[in-house]
């Protein structure tokens, strides 16, 4: 399914299909986005290009910070590399254990 937030190209059929598609949970975050977007325009006097670029970059940095405290806590571990370099992660066997646990409840 196209993101709701990607400009669509298509026939009627196809929009109408993809409106039927979205669900409440997507229309949602999509919601939250431009509302985002909305407010670094307005507060950093940014282009909406510039603050959808910012905000995809505070969401990386939220992903890093993440992972590295999923690796301090030992439920993750570095698996390998990528052909750039970047470090390619899997869960350790406590990460595994508590995934099954988080499962059963």
């Amino acid at each position: 399914m196209t993101p709701i937030s990607n400009n669509f190209n298509g026939n009627i059929d196809d929009l109408l299909n993809h409106c039927a598609s979205v669900t409440d949970e997507q229309l949602d975050q999509a919601l939250e986005l431009e509302k985002a977007v909305d407010h670094v325009m307005e507060e950093l006097n940014m282009t909406r290009e510039e603050a959808l670029q910012l905000i995809e970059e505070i969401h990386l940095m939220e992903v890093q910070k993440t992972v590295a405290d999923l690796v301090e806590k030992g439920l993750l571990q570095i698996v390998g590399y990528d052909d750039a370099g970047n470090a390619l992660y899997g869960p350790t066997q406590l990460g595994t254990d508590t995934m099954k646990q988080m499962n059963q409840n």
